[in-house]
């Protein structure tokens, strides 16, 4: 019997089966993602020359209160983010996503109509507090996906973002002060002429409306019916390892026992705590990177800048973006499916180190080859010097490929899929603490 038992199992192990992802639905997810990064980058070519133009502050001081405005997003999405989640467990998506879209539309007209200090933070508060969207719709992709394909799906929410990333900073850097970069166009209408930063404001906003329309009446309520939060008795998540999936392989990506959809109770589980941590981490790190290379480019040579105009900031973001883009289509899969999640997130995470060790390296090289100019003056331009900034922006894009590979962790770690709403909201509430502290203290 022993013999015959032997010779009836199968010599190779049984492949799981692919599941084809729901690509109608998961366009809609992801087109509702692309909004926010727009509304959220848009403003990084032109919030330095827009705190110095309002007579916000002098130049030696404009890094201090960029970084406040640019903090303020995230630290008050740090105090709704999780609720949003929970709410998504309750009432479902769609609605959630449908009330962030709206609200940051609202919010971002407001921003570009802003002329002080007051109501340029009050505007960025409000799309912070409205904008529950980046948790909610990773607990969508988490609800249409499972094992077998949430490595191809959430690389595609990093590559949305990187898009956006493009976008946005296109648009604030092509659309600031169009009546006077585009007299024949908008040279006549009063409001570009005394608003200069409204029109990348608008355009954002008008993205994001057809995104509502778009998820008005296309997009499916991802959420299981009988997950909404009267719970029903039993609710597996699509993407929970299988009982004969073997042994796990790392700590942080056993599951997580199912607890109440609340910070403090989620934050009791050990496993919890190092994704919070991590996610902190993470997310500090890059936009700290972001933060500092903005403000280093826009800043004059003779205080140790690059001294580049609004558009040309544009212009690299969009590189940066569309490197992105590349990155996460083309080489992260291909590193998930070598080294897993776990492995490859450590890495990445590791690299950005040589990031900040090489910008006071690349800025004293620049400003050695360039002659000293004023700061009110035309900087020359850097020519074949712009090698040195790819190269800071090449090591970058794979530091930034930690964040779809935490996203993985994070999704690998759920076991309930009604606390998946909580669990994400707690990883975005980690983000958005490391997001919000990190301009601030570096600027």
């Amino acid at each position: 019997m022993a013999n015959y038992g032997a010779e009836a199992q199968p010599l190779l192990p049984n492949k799981l089966q692919v599941t084809p992802l729901p690509k109608a639905q998961l366009a809609v997810v992801l087109f509702a993602r692309l909004a926010e990064p727009i509304a959220y980058t848009q403003i990084f070519p032109y919030i330095n020359a827009m705190v110095e133009e309002l007579g916000i502050a002098e130049p030696k001081r404009v890094g201090f209160y960029s970084g406040i405005i640019d903090s303020l997003f995230a630290l008050v999405q740090l105090c709704t983010i999780v609720y949003w989640g929970g709410l998504s467990d309750r009432i479902g998506r769609k609605p959630v996503i449908l009330i962030g879209l709206s609200g940051v539309s609202v919010a971002t007209l407001c921003f570009g109509l802003s002329h002080t200090l007051w109501q340029l933070l009050l505007s960025r508060a409000l799309i912070g507090a409205l904008c529950g969207n980046v948790a909610v719709i990773y607990c969508g992709v988490s609800d249409i996906t499972d094992e077998t394909n949430q490595s191809k799906a959430f690389p595609l929410l990093s590559v949305i973002w990187y898009m956006g990333a493009v976008i946005g900073p296109f648009l604030g850097g092509m659309l600031s002060h169009p009546a006077e970069r585009y007299p024949d166009l908008f040279g006549n209408i009063p409001l570009l002429r005394n608003r200069p930063f409204f029109l990348p404001c608008l355009v954002s906003v008008l993205i994001t409306v057809t995104a509502i329309l778009v998820v008005a009446f296309f997009m499916t309520e991802t959420l299981p019916p009988q997950d909404k939060v009267n719970h029903m008795e039993q609710a597996t998540c699509n993407g929970a390892p299988s009982p004969t999936d073997g042994v796990v392989q790392d700590t942080l990506v056993q599951p997580i026992p199912s607890v109440q959809n609340t910070l403090f109770s989620r934050l009791t589980d050990p496993v919890a705590r190092y994704i919070a941590l991590m996610g902190f981490c993470i997310q500090a790190v890059d936009v700290a990177f972001g933060t500092v290379f903005v403000l280093w480019s826009y800043t004059p040579l003779t205080l140790g800048g690059l001294q580049r105009e609004p558009r040309e900031i544009g212009a690299v973001l969009g590189v940066t973006g569309s490197l992105g883009i590349a990155s996460s289509i083309v080489i992260f899969p291909y590193l998930h499916a070598r080294f897993k999640s776990v492995p490859l997130l450590a890495s990445c995470l590791a690299t950005s180190g040589v990031i900040f060790a090489m910008i006071p390296f690349v800025g004293y090289v620049i400003r050695s080859a360039l002659p000293s100019v004023g700061q009110q003056e035309m900087a020359p331009p850097l020519g074949k010097l712009w090698g040195f900034i790819l190269c800071i922006l090449l090591i970058h894009r794979f530091a930034a490929m930690s964040y779809p590979a935490y996203m993985l962790v994070v999704k690998e770690s759920l076991r309930d899929s009604r606390s998946a709403g909580a669990l994400f909201g707690l990883a975005t509430a980690a983000n958005c603490l490391g997001e919000g502290t990190a301009p601030a203290f570096v600027s």
